[in-house]
């Protein structure tokens, strides 16, 4: 992912940083990003929009980011939601904590705000916060409020329980009532305190609340988690419209192999992510989809990759490509003689002989091109059978090899035109003309002082 930039009205020009990770906690999510000289940086976001970014050096042990990133969803850079919050938040401004306070003030109810300023316990003198949060509690209960006043007192106990206000005011005879609602969790408080319907809803209803709200990058998370712990098809269908209406096509597959890690035997997943990479041709993540997490092709599938793969460039991630071969070979042994040709052809772009023999050992070996691969594996330290192996070079177009052989073997039998013949042939296979015309006239000389 692209470097994220942070405007201040201090700085002239951003400040570039690299997101690591984030976490979406409760309603807010904060993100990790590192700048040029390794100085860690915290992006703030309160459902979904974009506070503030933090530089820090140190975190308080049971600070909100301490306990974000401890029990929250986590996700690690590159990722389609930190390129979202990012994206649906530009241009990001650094702001000073009285530019912040002023800034919720105007865009959040009070309790969302005294639950906003408990995030950063780490960077601001919890007496100040603390004052801050009081002074809304105040604002509420001049107002008649109590109820909302209450909301206050329970961020403050949250956020200092030892507090002797806190306590003061918790056992305040006038807020006993709400104290029971909370208790029983009673019905009205889903209309009466948001905040505390949407932490206790479950994720079918935490869901529906988010996309109301248009908070549709953490309803995407919610989604996620819920299909990972109940996967059911119905469920999934509702994931991949949603991911469909708010994402790209790259974005879309990495939310489905990070889904797939957790639920490699759900069928329609792995049925999408073959799809996906069949369609885009990237063989290699197939590969990585059947060997690490089990994946298993049905019949139709792997005759589609066998005719897939019949016009697919081996070159690219050859080293991947082999638990996919081993399947294509057993399903459909009929035709995998050509197939096997190409690959043992890419296998030598980037592995000696040893490599590829002990590569090609779970094949069987009575395809002709297992056998010639074990032949030339025998001999490749054979200075007798230079000339032997060399031409098997040949036949499978490596030039280079055969070169090699070549030219050892006319060292070995300078007198000998045989290798001589062969250099010419290949160096006029290669383009190199006045090489291939050089041992043309030495091959002749040889033969006429023989």
């Amino acid at each position: 992912m692209k470097s994220i930039q942070l405007v201040s009205n201090k700085q002239k020009n951003p400040e570039c940083v690299h997101p690591e990770r984030v976490t979406f906690f409760k309603q807010g999510q904060v993100m990790e990003a590192i700048n040029e000289h390794n100085e860690m940086y915290y992006l703030f976001f309160y459902k979904q929009q974009f506070l503030t970014a933090v530089k820090t050096k140190s975190l308080k042990r049971y600070s909100y980011i301490a306990q974000a990133f401890s029990e929250g969803a986590i996700y690690e850079a590159p990722h389609p939601f930190i390129e979202a919050l990012v994206t649906e938040n530009q241009p990001l401004q650094k702001l000073s904590y009285p530019q912040l306070i002023k800034k919720i003030d105007h865009n959040h109810t009070k309790q969302e705000q005294a639950h906003i300023l408990t995030f950063f316990e780490s960077f601001i003198p919890k007496k100040q916060l603390f004052k801050e949060i009081k002074s809304l509690f105040y604002q509420y209960r001049r107002e008649g409020k109590m109820f909302a006043a209450y909301t206050i007192v329970r961020e403050l106990r949250d956020f200092a329980p030892k507090n002797s206000f806190v306590k003061q005011v918790g056992n305040d005879l006038s807020f006993s009532k709400f104290h029971t609602m909370y208790e029983e969790e009673s019905q009205k408080l889903k209309n009466r305190d948001p905040l505390f319907a949407e932490e206790n809803a479950s994720n079918h209803l935490k869901i529906s609340i988010l996309e109301n709200e248009n908070r549709w990058i953490e309803a995407v998370s919610i989604h996620m988690k819920e299909i990972s712990v109940h996967p059911t098809n119905e469920g999934y269908q509702t994931f991949i419209n949603v991911v469909n209406h708010h994402f790209d096509e790259n974005s879309h597959t990495c939310l489905l192999e990070e889904l797939s890690r957790s639920l490699p035997s759900f069928d329609r997943l792995s049925e999408d992510l073959f799809q996906k990479y069949m369609h885009t041709r990237q063989l290699h993540k197939l590969s990585k989809l059947v060997t690490e997490q089990g994946v298993e092709l049905d019949n139709s599938q792997l005759q589609a990759l066998s005719t897939t793969l019949e016009t697919f460039d081996f070159t690219e991630h050859p080293e991947s490509m082999n638990a996919l071969m081993e399947r294509i070979v057993a399903a459909h042994p009929e035709n995998a003689e050509p197939l096997l040709e190409k690959y043992v052809k890419a296998l030598m772009e980037t592995l000696d002989l040893e490599d590829i023999s002990e590569r090609l050992s779970g094949f069987p070996r009575h395809f002709s091109i297992i056998e010639k691969v074990d032949r030339m594996n025998g001999i490749r330290d054979d200075l007798d059978q230079m000339q032997q192996l060399g031409e098997w070079y040949y036949e499978l177009e490596q030039l280079d090899k055969a070169l090699e052989c070549f030219q050892l073997e006319m060292e070995m039998k300078p007198s000998d035109p045989k290798p001589l013949r062969w250099l010419a042939q290949v160096y006029q296979d290669k383009k190199m003309v006045h090489e291939s015309k050089a041992y043309q006239q030495l091959c002749i000389d040889v033969q006429k002082w023989a």
